[in-house]
């Protein structure tokens, strides 16, 4: 789904609708606490995979300074674009 399709169908469901928590619906489970948000740095994963998600820039930078193991930003691979429109759980 693209952000086109997912404006499409909130502008097709009756106004009712509208004012109710958003639902995701996986296979074992539900995600209730959905927020939304544009990104306001570029976001980065770890090329050996040893980090767990994601992290801004920022976070990326500081991680880099405070790690003597780490050679660098070529360590990490930009995964989304500062100005991503992204959605999350809230947990």
């Amino acid at each position: 789904m693209n952000w086109n399709k997912l404006k499409q169908f909130c502008n097709s469901l009756p106004e009712s609708e509208l004012t109710k928590n958003v639902i995701l619906w996986r296979e074992d489970e539900v995600m209730t606490k959905i927020n939304t948000e544009v990104l306001t740095e570029d976001h980065y994963i770890d090329i050996e995979g040893d980090m767990e998600g994601c992290a801004p820039l920022s976070e990326i930078e500081s991680m880099i300074a405070n790690n003597e193991y780490l050679n660098g930003i070529e360590d990490f691979k930009k995964v989304y674009d500062k100005g991503t429109p992204i959605m999350w759980e809230e947990l």
